[in-house]
């Protein structure tokens, strides 16, 4: 593995740790404080630290070197945990993350001083052990002569109390004692600010207990070097801690301080840095499973003293010198190169493609549809199925972002907002995850901005002074509802008619819905904000959301009500790659209209379907009249049905215009499809969401509602009515 694949391995571990360090917070703000969490944000935070130390990231590694010591107070109970702290470890949090930026893209350093100064404050303020000791009254200056300075301090009694431990013999055969570890750090584990007592302290944390300390390389006074490495140590650790625990406590110091496990292995030995020697050429940090380790015990009845009559035999590893493969453990995961994903994909996109073929191949020729093939099908979708849940990741990810973002807006708006989060775990296609970054921070500043009240205001009308904002997200008929609510003003639409009006969007004597006022905020350039600020007030954000969401083949409904708050709904397709839609026949075209769009299909009574003027129809649903949108007279298909009563209608539900009724010939079937751009390969197209390739071989087009829909109601093909 090259160093540059180390790296990035590093900087993907880097916001793993940010958003636990983010989640502990978090938890800390709502009042959960035990020592787990803390030492969950404190692991964090040391994980990044040790990296950055690695990897010659200087900036990176100062500022977390002070983040971990006020975290190390914290964890030791010297500094209480307040409000306050926890808004200053959000704030150093905040930071750290853009000098994880920083250091991954590259660009100037964030400016953290001031926010250092804080930091140390906080551990001087609260802690009296980092701060010097003030006299309370003047202390006389003392002189002293040469014999004065004569010392009662005895090495040699020191190191013999330090190795009066019980000997290895007996910590090996006690029952409670567990399995050993042993450590030894050199001198490399004290450079860029390394504290091997941090390491040692997380081992006691999780339950070790030192049991005997290697004093025997320590030298004389006169050839003492302080910055070397002397002492080594064995821990007893207890059988419920499991090796994998241990060892990421020393993931990142590698050789600096090595390990060994089990009642067999020895302390490492004594490395000493030689001062003239050259440099060693720097290199990625070791992983831990390089450093030869004895079998650790395998329960804890292995541990106890075997009867005098019949002692064990050897294990059979122990004489082959090799121990046994590790049984995989739950959680367990690999790193997978995302280029070779995609790969996955699209073979899996083509296997779909082959089965269809196939199928329809098999069907030209009358044969009977059998087990085998049956069976193949499922297998199919089975690993079709299969391989996009790789690509799944929990749209936790996009949410983490969110506090930070608040925390920017309170600070910029005077405004503190309590947010509420569902179904974090709902997964989704990582390409969806990754482009719905931007539509979502830009409905939670309008929702802070425009939709929540201030303090004093929201007080004036009976609210708390602390507005609501709700994220959440749950899998809905093969699609992904993500759901943004605040409980604000709610859309004013008379000022949003008014401010349409006077950009010149509408007439002033325009005639329109609740629903169609409020899909006014999309237009481009259109904004209510009284003043520009670095939040809002130019016109740009909500236009660029409903673009980059029907990008993604979704689309944005909303729903206010004045005084009580508004909630933006995003419909998304779980994955960009293969969906569900039905194949149908429109004159001499072969077409695919997207499953998630589809409410329902029917063959109309001629009852059923009314006249509007000359060349409009509208279809009577249940007491509910929706525009009729000709398929073929949008495509320019030949030799298409013009009476819906002849023909196949397609109820579909839109972003812009709501409900309406494809017309088409007939459908032929409903299946998988693998979805080809255009753009990719020909060039964009309206109305046209990209190709696909159907099991007898031919390119059928794939449908955007959306655009379909819209562009037949303003060229005169259908009427929206209520």
């Amino acid at each position: 593995m090259t160093p540059e694949e180390i790296q990035g391995i590093f900087f993907v571990e880097c916001e793993e740790s940010l958003a636990a360090a983010e989640s502990g917070l978090a938890a800390c703000k709502a009042g959960t404080q035990d020592a787990d969490t803390v030492n969950a944000i404190f692991r964090a935070v040391h994980s990044i630290k040790g990296g950055a130390g690695a990897f010659g990231f200087e900036a990176l590694q100062a500022f977390t070197h002070t983040f971990e010591t006020l975290l190390s107070d914290v964890r030791e109970c010297l500094v209480p945990i307040t409000p306050t702290l926890v808004d200053l470890l959000l704030r150093a949090l905040d930071v750290l993350a853009d000098h994880v930026t920083v250091a991954r893209e590259g660009g100037v350093a964030p400016e953290d001083a001031s926010l250092i100064r804080e930091l140390e404050g906080a551990m001087a303020n609260a802690a009296p052990a980092h701060a010097a000791p003030v006299a309370e009254e003047p202390v006389a200056t003392a002189t002293y002569d040469e014999e004065d300075l004569t010392s009662d301090f005895d090495l040699d009694a020191m190191l013999n109390d330090l190795a009066g431990s019980p000997p290895l013999e007996e910590l090996a055969t006690a029952e409670a004692l567990g399995w050993l570890i042993h450590v030894r750090p050199h001198a490399g584990a004290m450079r860029n600010g390394g504290e091997p007592l941090l390491l040692l302290r997380e081992l006691v944390a999780l339950g070790a207990v030192p049991a005997e300390c290697d004093v025997s390389a320590v030298p004389s006074l006169d050839d003492f070097d302080p910055h070397q490495g002397y002492l080594g140590w064995t821990y007893s650790v207890p059988e419920d801690v499991s090796e994998n625990a241990v060892r990421d406590i020393f993931d990142f110091v590698g050789d600096d301080c090595p390990i060994a496990i089990g009642p067999d292995a020895a302390i490492p030995p004594v490395q000493l840095d030689r001062p003239k020697a050259p440099p060693p050429p720097v290199a990625a940090p070791a992983p831990l499973s390089a450093v030869p380790a004895a079998p650790r015990p395998a329960a804890p009845a292995a541990a106890k003293p075997a009867a005098p009559e019949a002692p064990p035999p050897p294990a059979p590893e122990a004489a082959s010198g090799s121990a046994p493969p590790a049984a995989p453990t739950p959680g367990q995961s690999i790193r997978i190169d995302l280029i070779k994903l995609d790969k996955l994909i699209d073979t899996v996109g083509e296997l779909v493609i082959a089965q269809a073929m196939l199928a329809q191949r098999l069907q030209n020729e009358n044969v009977q549809s059998s087990e085998e093939l049956t069976l193949l099908e499922s297998l199919t979708r089975d690993i079709q199925e299969s391989a996009m849940s790789i690509r799944a990741q929990p749209i936790g990810s996009v949410f983490s972002r969110v506090p930070r973002i608040l925390r920017e807006l309170a600070s910029s708006t005077g405004k503190h907002v309590n947010l509420q989060v569902f179904g974090e775990t709902t997964e989704l296609d990582k390409t969806v995850i990754e482009r719905l970054g931007e539509p979502l921070t830009h409905l939670i500043r309008n929702a802070v901005d425009h939709g929540i009240e201030t303090p004093e205001e929201r007080l004036a009308k009976g609210k708390s002074a602390e507005g609501v904002l709700t994220l959440s997200a749950e899998h809905r008929s093969g699609r992904i509802l993500i759901k943004i609510a605040d409980d604000g003003a709610g859309i004013n639409r008379a000022r949003v008619f008014s401010k349409a009006v006077e950009k010149g969007l509408i007439s002033p004597d325009a005639q329109m819905s609740k629903e169609e006022i409020d899909n006014l905020i999309f237009a481009a350039g259109f904004s209510t904000a009284a003043t520009i600020t670095n939040v809002s007030g130019r016109g740009v954000g909500m236009d660029v959301v409903r673009a980059n969401v029907k990008d993604l083949g979704g689309r944005i409904t909303i729903e206010s009500e004045e005084g009580k708050g508004t909630t933006f709904t995003l419909t998304l397709p779980l994955t960009l790659a293969i969906s569900d839609g039905m194949i149908v026949k429109v004159g001499d075209q072969t077409l695919v209209v997207p499953l998630t769009h589809v409410v329902e299909s029917l063959r109309p009574e001629p009852k059923d379907v009314q006249g509007l003027g000359s060349n409009r129809q509208m279809l009577n649903v249940r007491g509910r009249f929706i525009p009729v949108v000709s398929v073929a007279a949008q495509v320019g298909a030949s030799g298409a049905v013009t009476n819906p009563s002849q023909g196949v209608l397609i109820v579909v539900d839109t972003e812009s215009a709501g409900q309406a009724a494809l017309m088409v010939d007939n459908i032929f079937d409903q299946r998988q499809f693998v979805i080809k751009s255009l753009d990719t390969h020909y060039r964009s197209v309206d109305g046209v969401a990209g190709a696909t390739i159907l099991g007898d071989g031919r390119v059928a087009l794939i449908l955007n509602v959306d655009t379909l829909v819209a562009s037949a109601i303003e060229s005169g093909f259908g009427l929206q009515a209520a």
